[in-house]
């Protein structure tokens, strides 16, 4: 086959992904979409002397590069980084399917050994999510956010779960499509081995079935425990993130939080959440009580018998030398010589009573340079996006809870990019979280389907946690999710909008909770003893090889 003909077959896989993904494609085209790519390798394996050693990397780059850039090219508008996270992503995919092309022929001699693949690609996302260049939003499983209905049983997988199912249905999909081979005299496709292909597709299609059928008896028998529900009020203030023009004041904006709040709190609403970085002052930890903006917002909640308000803001923390860190700045005339700004939640409580929590999951590049400690000196000079300080902010990775004063319910309150870590999210849950809340700041990533993505991950965490899910984001979607996946009350992008549910306190905790990303770790346990095999094989047969050169010479 020409090589032309071979790249054009490899980058469908890419098209097919990009058409499967949340939110406007149909997901279950990730149930074939990685077959034209397994193709390209089971040829170029069994004609590996016609090719260069690492034409897969190229013909698998290129096809996860056009994934990433058509799924999420948006990231552009809010960092630089978004130019290196699809480059990025596509490098690892490559890498992903390289080893396993080498892999494959060194330890089966090509006849078998898929199972090296899902390994592989898994750990490579749990691995994604555990670097300074941190970016978990592509991982497979996340494909099936829209569809709740189909993925119910990620309360025991998690979405590295989705992953698996997606590698399992791709590889009899493949199996069944290999039957067929072209004849040259008809000019049609026939099938080789009709009884290999009735068996293969039938394992896909049971493959199918399965999760699907035990996904609709989990949804069908799910009961929310019966405990007493707390009213909850989003605001989606739809504050300007770029044109400073347009931008309000401090007091505008606590102005503007008040009078849409007041439109629907009232003597049973527990919880006010407003988005990320609502709250535009920098904030200084150690005299929030002085603040004024803190203070009115403080004397709002206190006209109601149950209210707290939970919103974002960039704060600012003393810091003596033994506490300083490399987001550290020096400070003068202060009684600490540094400072750190975090991204936080603040809980706001009647009578000036505040309590802060700190994002500990940092996007790369905006909010954390990666690499500082090596690149930092040559890059401290830079890099200002807004009014935004790119790659300085601080992490102390606390897990607080903000606790309701009066029916002492637990939340948990992922900022933005954390809610994208199921395990994260998890792990506060198995801690104690009864509801999550998520505040964000969607409108850097403007009308596009980064916002889209984002509400929709929050299914995901619904499910894996089985807890209530209220969001709320500057503008995008703000809404509410119950612990089924299911959404409502989705505002409109670039509206001001006010919604209110009550959410019920779960405190079940799922499998997922209980182990976490296990799925994944067993994953990375497993690549590590197949690829040490592989090398001591390889070793091996190159050691037999000379030795049987060397005697041939002699």
């Amino acid at each position: 086959m020409k090589k032309y003909k071979l790249f054009i077959i490899a980058c469908l896989t890419g098209v097919f992904l990009a058409l499967s993904w949340p939110s406007y494609g149909f997901a279950p085209l990730l149930f074939v979409a990685f077959t034209p790519l397994l193709w390209v390798e089971d040829y170029i394996s069994r004609n590996k002397s016609s090719f260069s050693k690492f034409i897969i990397f190229k013909y698998s780059f290129v096809s996860f590069f056009i994934f990433n850039i058509i799924t999420s090219y948006w990231i552009c508008y809010s960092t630089l980084f978004g130019l290196v996270a699809p480059i990025l992503n596509a490098l690892l995919g490559a890498l992903v399917f390289q080893v396993y092309h080498i892999t494959k022929i060194s330890l089966f001699d090509n006849k078998k050994g898929f199972i090296i693949l899902p390994l592989l690609w898994i750990s490579m996302e749990y691995l994604h999510m555990h670097w300074q260049l941190t970016w978990p939003w592509m991982t497979l499983g996340n494909g099936f956010s829209t569809m709740p209905i189909l993925i119910q049983w990620y309360e025991y997988t998690g979405v590295f779960g989705g992953s698996l199912w997606i590698f399992i249905l791709n590889y009899f999909a493949y199996k069944s499509i290999k039957e067929f081979c072209f004849n040259k005299e008809t000019g049609k496709l026939n099938l080789s081995d009709k009884k290999r292909f009735t068996l293969n597709a039938s394992y896909f299609l049971i493959s199918v079935l399965i999760p699907i059928i035990l996904s609709l008896v989990i949804l069908n028998n799910y009961k929310d425990e019966p405990n007493k529900p707390i009213d909850v009020v989003v605001l989606q203030p739809n504050l300007e993130p770029y044109d400073p023009a347009l931008q309000l004041r401090n007091y505008e904006i606590i102005d503007l939080l008040i009078s849409m709040a007041q439109t629907k709190t009232d003597n049973n609403t527990s919880f006010i959440l407003a988005p990320e970085g609502c709250l535009e002052e920098r904030l200084w930890e150690d005299h929030m009580n002085e603040n004024i903006s803190l203070q009115r917002l403080s004397e709002f909640v206190g006209q109601y018998d149950k209210a707290q308000m939970i919103t974002g803001s960039f704060t600012r923390k003393l810091q003596s030398e033994d506490e300083k860190d490399e987001a550290s700045r020096k400070i003068e005339f202060a009684p600490k010589p540094y400072y750190s700004v975090y991204n936080s939640a603040v809980h706001i409580k009647k009578d000036n009573d505040f309590e802060v929590y700190h994002k500990s999951k940092l996007v790369p590049g905006v909010e954390r340079l990666p690499f500082k400690k090596y690149i930092g000196k040559i890059l401290d000079f830079a890099i200002k996006l807004g009014n935004l300080p790119v790659g300085t902010l601080a992490v102390d990775n606390q897990n607080d809870f903000f606790v309701s004063q009066t029916s002492s319910v637990k939340a948990t309150t992922p900022i933005c990019y954390e809610s994208v870590y199921g395990g994260f999210v998890g792990k506060n849950v198995r801690e104690g979280a009864e509801v999550i809340f998520i505040i964000t700041n969607d409108s850097w990533w403007k009308d596009t389907q980064g916002y889209r993505q984002h509400a929709s991950y929050a299914s995901l965490r619904a499910i894996e946690t089985r807890r209530y899910i209220a969001r709320s984001a500057n503008t995008g979607t703000s809404c509410f999710v119950n612990p089924k996946g299911e959404i409502s009350q989705k505002t409109k992008f670039w509206t001001q909008d006010v919604i209110k549910a009550s959410l019920i306190p779960q405190q079940r905790i799922t499998f997922y909770v209980r182990y976490g990303d296990y799925i994944a770790r067993i994953a990375v346990f497993s690549s590590i003893i197949i690829l040490l095999i592989s090398l001591i094989t390889g070793l091996v047969n190159r050691k037999k090889l000379e030795s049987n050169k060397t005697k041939e010479t002699n």
